[in-house]
């Protein structure tokens, strides 16, 4: 995002002011002005303030930036259109200082939330521009004052990778150049290094990530490469099963790792092969299973990473809940009930009675906020890219969804769909998002507790991607690849918001407003 200097702080309101927005051949101009929405002359940090923003789109869609100083934009306004994950149409900025809002043409008035950050002694300002035409208004004088921080802040990225993504030197495997390519490059690397750059700068406690880490379509040699070795036979399959995840889960992790990041993740069907299991591929799914709880649920010396787990569930290394503060309980759960007779998108009873022994004990220990993960998400999800469209059987009527509504749940984050929207019901709130890190659809959750309310910010970033001149791609083993060029701009932005408190949502914008 255009970052714009503001006008000295003594500078008073600016009158409107008018310039064709788009060129010269627009005849009818976008005007632009601002002033505080009844502000007291002066304020303290942490104080919400207000400014109301006057837009006249002349005939054309025109793009307002707005800068502050001394204050930091908490949401975005209504009449902002909403960025979709590829498309940033309207957003705030990394540090929260710049509000990109892109109108229609009309006239708008908008009341744009702010929070005072100033020290003592300093000027809070906000500058609205349309193309070199601008409007600043001053007047807020700071008393200073503490600034609240958050209880604990963790991110969430579901689906991060959806793709096999590593050097196939550093694994048990058979690999050589001669018989495919490897399934990383020099452009993976420093893409992945800005994401992970951006997830280090926020400085999280934990980094929660709903399933879907690898493309996982390891019990296939379509390629016929043999990186794996032979697939021939059952054996065969869970052999190559183990050494690709031998291959990639390392390197998955040490990414983290290398950053000082704790990550908490949960598994999803790449994890398991990917969906539709026929009978072959479900007698596999023990394998899958095994493969990843010595990677993310074991030690190195095998013992159990997580001491809260539904022990003896055939789920016990695949779900876990862990309580980093007095304030949160984070729950995992493994939301695919597969057998060798049949494959199901559910939690099972076993691990339902778990799971409501964690939500008692929240309960009567008196935790303000709880937050599941799981891959699938429950409730009907209106947005899809590219995904299977799996969810929890029964919807809202299921077992797990009236467990989070008995027990007060506030917020269940999934992924699988590999796109963003919100949705609440029975005081619950689900998210649903992440994506397909080779297609540019990777975003983030940044969710701050505090004791009296949770907050959220969705993050996006500008990510391009293509295809070789050559038609090449890095290895997976399905025969499309993914494309070996892939860049990330280093700075995301905000395209959504959303408050909880004791009694609920109480506010939400951009691509975080409920849909239905």
């Amino acid at each position: 995002m255009r970052r714009r200097r503001l006008l000295a702080a003594a500078l008073a309101l600016v009158a409107s002011s008018t310039l064709a927005v788009g060129g010269p051949s627009h005849a009818d101009p976008a005007s632009v002005g601002i002033q505080w929405a009844e502000a007291a002359p002066s304020v303290r940090v942490g104080d919400p303030v207000a400014a109301v923003l006057e837009v006249d789109g002349g005939s054309d869609t025109a793009v307002v930036e707005l800068s502050a100083r001394g204050a930091r934009f908490t949401s975005l306004p209504a009449g902002c259109t909403p960025s979709s994950v590829i498309h940033e149409r309207s957003s705030i900025s990394a540090d929260g200082d710049g509000l990109r809002c892109l109108v229609q043409p009309r006239d708008l008035r908008l009341s744009v939330p702010l929070v005072v950050t100033a020290a003592s002694g300093e000027q809070v300002a906000v500058e609205a521009t349309a193309g070199r035409a601008g409007a600043v208004t001053t007047g807020l004088s700071s008393l200073g004052g503490r600034t609240e921080r958050a209880a604990y802040r963790f991110l969430s990225s579901p689906d991060f990778l959806n793709a096999d993504v590593g050097d196939l030197r550093r694994g048990p495997t058979s690999w050589s150049p001669s018989r495919s390519e490897n399934s990383t490059n020099e452009a993976y690397r420093t893409a992945l290094d800005r994401v992970l750059d951006a997830f280090e700068a926020e400085r999280p406690g934990s980094v929660l990530v709903a399933g879907d880490l690898v493309e996982g379509h390891w019990q296939t040699d379509k390629t016929g490469a043999r990186v794996f070795g032979p697939v021939a036979t059952h054996r065969e399959r869970k052999q190559a099963i183990r050494r690709a995840a031998a291959t990639y889960y390392p390197q998955w992790l040490q990414r983290f790792r290398s950053r000082g990041l704790s990550v908490l993740p949960a598994i999803g069907d790449h994890e398991l092969g990917d969906n539709p299991w026929r009978k072959r591929d479900r007698a596999l799914v023990p394998a899958f299973e095994q493969a990843w709880a010595r990677w993310f649920a074991r030690r190195p010396d095998g013992s159990p990473r997580w001491k809260d787990r539904p022990r003896g569930s055939r789920h016990e290394m695949l779900a876990y809940a862990v309580r980093p503060v007095p304030e949160l309980q984070l729950v995992t759960l493994d939301v695919l009930d597969i057998t060798t007779r049949r494959a199901r998108v559910q939690v099972d009873r076993a691990q339902l009675a778990w799971l409501r022994g964690v939500l008692e004990r929240a309960r009567r220990d008196g935790v303000p906020w709880v937050v599941v993960q799981g891959h699938a998400p429950v409730l009907a999800v209106p947005r899809s890219r590219g995904s299977s469209g799996l969810t929890v059987e029964g919807g809202h009527r299921s077992a797990l969804w009236r467990t989070f509504r008995e027990y007060g749940v506030d917020l269940y984050l999934a992924g699988e769909v590999h796109d963003v929207s919100a949705a609440t019901r029975d005081g619950v709130v689900q998210v649903t998002h992440g994506g397909m890190f080779q297609y540019g659809l990777t975003n983030y959750l940044r969710a701050d507790v505090h004791a009296d309310r949770l907050e959220l910010q969705l993050r996006d970033f500008d990510v391009t991607w293509a295809d070789a001149p050559d038609g090449s791609r890095l290895w997976q083993t399905r025969p499309s690849g993914i494309p070996k060029v892939v860049r990330v701009r280093p700075e995301p932005f905000t395209i959504g918001t959303m408050t909880l408190d004791a009694d609920g949502l109480r506010e939400s914008s951009g691509v975080l407003r409920p849909i239905g």
